[in-house]
């Protein structure tokens, strides 16, 4: 059931991140952030519930944790606005980096999984930074991009079940970079592309 709602909800608020991110930049911002809180309280659960606390035992106990994330992160990005900018896109942009690398199995010159940390935060950082000083065209490309990262990482596992007729949790196989195969890579790829080029196209043609 959580993983139900919490797949419903990134589609449709990936949806108007990617086509409507610049227009409603904050409430975007405060999106991607809960996106973040829900990706986190679910790791979270997942690491509390192996030990011995009688909340996270309870028959809503996943839920309660994912909502208090999300709306925690959520809220602070809404709050903090501008001021949170630069940490949210450094976090998102470096998150998807270091997973991408990975997931993608590309060699880097160096071996060390921390190394790849601090580059993929600094590729975020960089992102972050011209989002907040080049605003307009950088955030319409960059809302068009996390919009369709968050709706591939929730379609794209369904599709490639239908695809492939695999069976198995896609989704948090997916979410915890755990990609079973190279065709699952290539269709979240052309998704994301798709989706992205579509997103600039329709932000770029509006007109406040």
């Amino acid at each position: 059931m959580t993983m139900l709602i919490v797949t419903l909800l990134s589609v449709i608020g990936g949806a108007i991140c990617c086509f409507a991110g610049y227009r409603i930049f904050r409430v975007a911002l405060s999106f991607i952030g809960a996106c973040l809180g829900a990706y986190l309280g679910m790791l979270l659960y997942g690491w509390l519930s192996g030990m011995d606390i009688p909340f996270m035992h309870m028959e809503y106990s996943e839920i309660i944790t994912v909502a208090v994330c999300a709306i925690a992160l959520g809220a602070l990005s809404f709050g903090l606005y501008m001021k949170a900018l630069v940490a949210v896109v450094t976090i998102i942009c470096g998150w998807y980096f270091f997973s991408d690398v990975n997931s993608a199995g590309i060699r880097l010159p160096w071996s060390s999984p921390l190394i790849t940390l601090a580059v993929s935060l600094l590729f975020g950082l960089v992102i972050g930074f011209a989002v907040y000083y080049l605003q307009e065209w950088a955030i319409k490309i960059f809302t068009a991009f996390i919009g369709a990262k968050i709706i591939a990482s929730v379609l794209v596992p369904f599709l490639t079940a239908l695809i492939t007729e695999h069976q198995g949790n896609f989704v948090i196989s997916l979410l915890s970079n755990e990609i079973s195969s190279n065709t699952q890579i290539a269709i979240g790829a052309a998704a994301v592309l798709l989706l992205t080029g579509a997103g600039i196209a329709v932000q770029m043609s509006k007109h406040d």
